[in-house]
């Protein structure tokens, strides 16, 4: 008994620690949030004399998709203007914007307010048009378009 006695002690003081862990530090799939983002589709295009100019096709997408996130990555210092944004799927226009002001980092999705919602069934066509970007005139930019926000 007394033996029983000295086991049932630490495995109170023990139960008391492991819960009071547990309640205090939740597991790791509780805490942190899916991360992941799903890459959608990635443009590139050159900007020459401070303009650029996208028109590109893509092949239908096999389910609706929703962009939260088209992330503009510009050299360092850059800025300019993003003239006009089109996507036009099977359904006629999906996502437009125009006359936005931009720098390095800047979300097209949340300047133009969106988010973009595009159908499946058909070609996704995306037309671009920027100017008036300086400091560099001949430079690179990329849009990437997620479902991340």
């Amino acid at each position: 008994m007394n033996s029983l006695k000295m086991f049932i002690n630490p495995a109170k003081v023990l139960a008391f620690a492991l819960s009071l862990f547990i309640f205090c530090f939740p597991t790791a799939a509780m805490a942190v949030p899916n991360t992941l983002a799903t890459l959608i589709i990635t443009e590139a295009a050159t900007i020459d004399g401070g303009k650029f100019s996208i028109n590109t096709t893509t092949n239908p997408l096999p389910a609706k998709t929703v962009i939260r996130s088209a992330k503009l990555f510009l050299a360092a210092g850059e800025t300019g203007t993003i003239n006009k944004i089109k996507i036009t799927g099977p359904n006629g226009l999906e996502f437009g914007c125009q006359d936005i002001r931009v720098k390095d980092g800047v979300d097209l999705i949340k300047a133009c307010g969106g988010p973009a919602v595009l159908e499946p069934g058909g070609a996704l066509t995306y037309v671009a048009e920027g100017s008036g970007f300086a400091p560099k005139l001949k430079t690179k930019l990329k849009v990437v378009l997620s479902d991340d926000f």
